[in-house]
């Protein structure tokens, strides 16, 4: 229990930060991808609404799940 909620309170402080950085790097990918799909990806200041919350959704829960598997076994 007490390993699972350290993993949920980093996974809430370093994953929100992190997603939004990586949104902020991916808005041109997202700028590109507009005109393919026809839908409204990113505005002038950076990814929209949205998909900022979907990325930091998907880092938070991939950080839960690496901290919370914790290290690898050693080889051998």
């Amino acid at each position: 229990m007490k390993k699972t909620m350290m993993a949920l309170l980093v996974a809430v402080v370093a994953g929100f930060p992190l997603g939004w950085i990586v949104a902020m790097l991916l808005a041109l990918v997202f700028w590109r991808l507009e005109s393919i799909l026809h839908v409204e990806l990113a505005g002038h200041s950076g990814p929209s609404d949205w998909l900022m919350f979907v990325i930091m959704a998907v880092t938070a829960c991939a950080i839960f799940f690496i901290v919370s598997a914790g290290p690898l076994p050693a080889p051998g």
